[in-house]
């Protein structure tokens, strides 16, 4: 049945790219630039010394790398923007590129984490207003940016996993690597634990599923392959060798399960709460 529900929203997924993108021009020929909007949140770690550090948001090429750089240009939006400038963030230049054979640029843009306090957000909206090609749209796009502490959860762990998909206690490694550079979010190589290999004979989840571990607490946020939400329900363990905590999806296969992790590398887990 799970391997229909792919099927059907990898169709759904086609509809909604070219639904999404009605403003890039339906042909294929020509070169174009536009800002990535397929990940709008970044977090950055608090230091505490009040030093700027690179925006990370690409303008990527919408065409083969080039022999020769592409210039863009760009400006915030500030009605759609509550950071203030020099403050929370400052602008480098107002223009970027693309260096010859590259397929993405940044915008020189730097945030300033220390600025920004650990429970809060403020966000950012960026518009492209030239560039050497044609633009690929003229969407505006907003940026939510948080800070976090320090957080070393990487590596390799044993599991044991009570679940509600097998009778069995499921044991075995899963792997837990930083998330696109970002400090405090993470990946585990199968939010599962082994139960989708166990009870449907299925690769792990994929998606957007991603572990938070900001200033100590500990979340569960995204959707998988399916189109079900996961989420963190309780921690019930941390500050030793075992980090055990409750998960949770909204499938209507009722999947939960409890999950003990223990590092490979003998370190005790942090305090974590939820």
């Amino acid at each position: 049945m799970k391997n229909i529900c792919l099927m059907f929203l990898g169709f759904v997924g086609m509809a909604l790219f070219v639904s999404c993108n009605d403003e890039i021009p339906r042909t294929l020929t020509g070169q174009y630039v536009g800002i990535d909007a397929g990940n709008t949140n970044f977090i950055y770690l608090r230091k505490g010394d009040m030093q700027p550090v690179d925006f990370t948001a690409k303008v990527n090429l919408i065409a083969v790398p080039q022999t020769s750089p592409i210039s863009y240009t760009f400006e915030i939006v500030d009605s759609l923007t509550d950071a203030i400038e020099n403050i929370h963030y400052s602008i480098v230049s107002n223009s970027g590129s693309i260096a010859p054979g590259d397929a993405s640029g940044l915008l020189p843009i730097q945030i300033i984490p220390d600025n920004i306090e650990q429970d809060e957000s403020v966000e950012l909206t960026v518009v492209l207003t030239s560039a050497d090609v044609d633009l690929a749209n003229t969407k505006p796009v907003t940026y939510r940016i948080s800070v976090t502490c320090e957080s070393d959860l990487a590596g390799t762990m044993n599991y044991s996993h009570e679940n509600s998909l097998t009778s069995d206690v499921l044991t075995g490694t899963v792997e837990l690597t930083v998330f696109d550079n970002m400090p405090g979010v993470y990946k585990f190589d199968d939010f599962s634990f082994g139960a989708w290999g166990a009870a449907y004979g299925i690769d792990p989840p994929t998606g957007t599923i991603t572990f938070f571990h900001l200033c100590g607490v500990a979340s569960i946020e995204g959707i998988d392959n399916y189109g079900d939400s996961w989420s963190l329900t309780e921690v019930l363990e941390a500050d030793g060798p075992n980090f055990t905590f409750s998960w949770a999806n909204d499938s209507s296969y009722n999947e939960f399960g409890t999950v003990t992790l223990t590092r490979q590398d003998g370190k005790d887990w942090p305090p974590i709460i939820k």
